[in-house]
């Protein structure tokens, strides 16, 4: 089973679950980013209230560490993870009036490295219109901001290309981080209309690996982030046809060794599928327990 280290806890062992539906009585809510080119994701787990949470995730080895907590709001699909898993991005804010005097904004982007919130780079934003964050590779960041950087926080060894939310016809304002990591949107039929301007029309997400297809419904207007509903995941085979299982979950994905991975409440789970036992499910880590606490940065996290 895994371990949590860092502000640790101990070894858990628990049987193979069939039912999940228990876990999303837990206090919390987390989604995942996985990094497309190393065996690492970024847990962020949302709760109590507007408290965040870190947690750098070996999914080769399935160790965790446990990171910095954050009172605020941050927006998940505004984040992203570096290919190589060094740095995240994400965008966050507390809304108050002595962060604007400061310079910093109610509203920022920021740069870490995780599972830590430390900024090493640091952009004002001022408002929620803007905040897209991406790493095309791992040394280029693009930022949903005009504004330059702080002047505590420079970019360091990124090459920054700045975007404005003005402009409604570019198309990194309409990414996903989930689309870099094979996940491909399926349209709704040509007759059915939009509801509005940034409704994007989706049907589903799919992704593919090996000889299944994972599907994620949506709703319409709905994102594929974080959500306080549950969302409804389908298992095909590679034919995208033949439906296997389905099971809800706040958010599911094959990582970087193919396995089917999802995250119920505090929990961070493995799933498994035969034709003998169906669809099973083996916990790997549980946050559910945590309590917010200052954390100082580690100190090879507060450096470029």
């Amino acid at each position: 089973m895994a371990e949590i280290s860092r502000r640790k806890q101990t070894r858990m062992t628990m049987d193979w679950l069939t039912d999940l539906t228990p876990l999303f009585s837990d206090p919390c809510r987390q989604f995942v980013l996985l990094a497309r080119q190393a065996p690492v994701g970024v847990v962020m787990r949302t709760g109590p209230s507007k408290w965040w949470h870190l947690a750098l995730w070996d999914t080769r080895r399935d160790r965790f560490t446990s990171g910095q907590w954050f009172h605020g709001s941050v927006y998940p699909r505004k984040c992203d993870l570096a290919p190589d898993g060094t740095l995240f991005s994400y965008f966050a804010g507390k809304f108050r009036c002595k962060d604007q005097e400061s310079g910093y904004g109610l509203t920022w982007i920021a740069v870490s490295r995780p599972p830590d919130f430390t900024a090493l780079a640091l952009w004002p934003v001022g408002d929620t219109w803007g905040g897209q964050t991406a790493f095309m590779d791992d040394g280029t960041f693009h930022a949903g901001t005009l504004k330059a950087h702080h002047p505590d926080h420079p970019p360091g060894p990124l090459h920054a290309v700045l975007h404005s939310y003005l402009n409604l016809d570019d198309p990194f304002l309409r990414s996903f981080p989930w689309e870099r990591t094979g996940w491909k949107s399926i349209s709704q039929p040509d007759h059915v209309k939009k509801t509005s301007y940034f409704d994007p029309r989706l049907a589903a997400w799919r992704k593919k690996v090996g000889g299944l297809c994972l599907q994620r419904a949506t709703d319409r207007g709905e994102e594929m982030f974080l959500s306080r509903r549950r969302s409804r995941y389908t298992i095909f085979k590679g034919d995208e046809r033949t439906e296997l299982a389905g099971f809800e979950a706040h958010w599911a994905d094959f990582d970087q060794r193919g396995r089917l991975v999802a995250a119920v409440g505090g929990r961070i789970l493995e799933g498994k599928i035969d034709r003998h036992h169906g669809l099973r499910w083996r916990q790997l880590a549980a946050f559910q327990d945590q309590k917010p606490e200052r954390m100082e940065p580690l100190e090879w996290a507060a450096r470029w």
